[in-house]
């Protein structure tokens, strides 16, 4: 499929799923003013993703003795390292790997990457995990990926209990060979 007719389905179903958000009763979201909400569909595996969907808390820093490390295609973030790996335009989705060590396994591990809500984890009989970095996620620069565990995993009232982090950085292939 070109990518005009990609442009075009993102498009319509990005009207789409505004015209539901909102014609949706805001009652129930009364807790989350002020938060946003992406809602993004990656046509590559047909996985719908709420992005944001739980704030990331304000003023936290990293604490617990829980730890991340980030396998990417340009290495790992051992040893507070921040990997960079090159992309170009037809990049679409990065796999990276993700060890993680000491974290409770009777508590959820909520994801987020640049402070924006990804998706649970669960940490009992496996330490590792993956994401596929897509979007934003992949415009050059510096980005964080932050493992939060709360009490009674309540992101929205619940204190942090554990918290910790480590960056990758993304950088454009250059193409003048």
């Amino acid at each position: 499929m070109d990518r005009f007719a990609k442009g075009i389905m993102s498009i319509g179903l990005l009207l789409i799923l505004l015209s539901i958000v909102g014609c949706n009763n805001n009652a129930d979201n009364n807790n989350m003013s002020g938060y946003s909400t992406i809602m993004e569909t990656n046509n590559l595996d047909n996985e719908e993703m709420i992005m944001g969907k739980y704030p990331f808390p304000n003023e936290v820093n990293e604490k617990g003795s829980s730890e991340i490390t980030i396998h990417t295609p340009a290495g790992t973030s051992e040893n507070g390292k921040t990997p960079v790996f090159f992309i170009d335009d037809d990049d679409s989705r990065i796999q990276i790997g993700i060890d993680a060590e000491d974290f409770d396994g009777s508590r959820q591990s909520f994801v987020y990457v640049d402070k924006i809500y990804l998706r649970p984890e669960q940490f009992v009989d496996r330490k590792d995990t993956s994401i596929g970095l897509h979007g934003p996620m992949l415009k050059p620069g510096i980005h964080t990926i932050s493992f939060i565990q709360y009490e009674d995993d309540d992101p929205f009232n619940g204190k942090v209990t554990s918290y910790t982090e480590a960056r990758y950085a993304v950088e454009r292939k250059n193409r003048d060979y």
